[in-house]
């Protein structure tokens, strides 16, 4: 079993952010294929908000309302998941941003384990996760409430809909500002199209969700309601 922890360092960072550009298809609130189009502005999002989330774990330079729980390989300290608490304006709620297991790690518990000591000290925690996520985390007790855009929205312990979750603002961060330039550029006028097609894909999406929640929360099972 690895070993589960609070101490965060900055090479914990710097090993998280290759864990989640690894897993960005999971991790972004968006519909995306693997090496698609758009891949490279989704990894940017995701490294981006990782980064800084973290950075205010460790630092508190956002003023510390992030935490961080960490699962290291326990022979070779290697970090092999993370998760990204955001704390609520509640004492009692939390959100869980991000949570990753390395792909070579899944399957032994690891996520569970993580999310022990979070379940134990918040009464509600929400979250968003990709469809085929889902009966994952109702094994770990958490219940469906809704739709988050691609995601489907899930909650463990108190269902509170207006409960609201401290979380930054990246619609001015440079690194996903670089990210957008560099993507105009090298495609040119063909960005604007590949965007309008893009948010047809995603439209299309939301409606997949929708309809997989409303049959959801009726009693139909996941695997009835794919």
């Amino acid at each position: 079993m690895p070993i589960i922890t609070a101490d965060l360092t900055e090479g914990d960072i710097n090993q998280a952010i290759k864990l989640a550009r690894a897993n960005y298809v999971e991790l972004i609130n968006k519909f995306v294929k693997p090496h698609g189009p758009t891949s490279s502005l989704c990894i940017a999002q995701v490294e981006a908000e990782v980064r800084e989330y973290l950075l205010d774990a460790l630092t508190g330079c956002y003023g510390g309302f992030v935490e961080a729980v960490l699962a290291r390989d326990q022979e070779r300290g290697d970090l092999i998941g993370f998760t990204i608490v955001l704390r609520g304006n509640n004492p009692e709620d939390c959100g869980i941003s991000y949570t990753v297991v390395s792909a070579t790690h899944r399957r032994q518990g690891i996520l569970r384990e993580m999310l022990k000591g979070v379940q134990a000290r918040y009464s509600h925690i929400g979250l968003s996760c990709n469809v085929d996520k889902v009966p994952y985390y109702e094994a770990l007790g958490f219940h469906i409430t809704g739709s988050d855009c691609a995601q489907v929205a899930m909650c463990c312990g108190i269902d509170k809909p207006e409960a609201m979750m401290g979380a930054l603002d990246f619609s001015l961060n440079s690194k996903i500002a670089e990210a957008m330039a560099t993507f105009e550029r090298f495609h040119g006028a063909k960005a604007k199209g590949i965007f309008c097609k893009m948010g047809e894909i995603q439209e299309r999406r939301f409606e997949y969700v929708d309809g997989y929640v409303i049959k959801r929360l009726s009693g139909i099972t996941h695997a009835d309601a794919l």
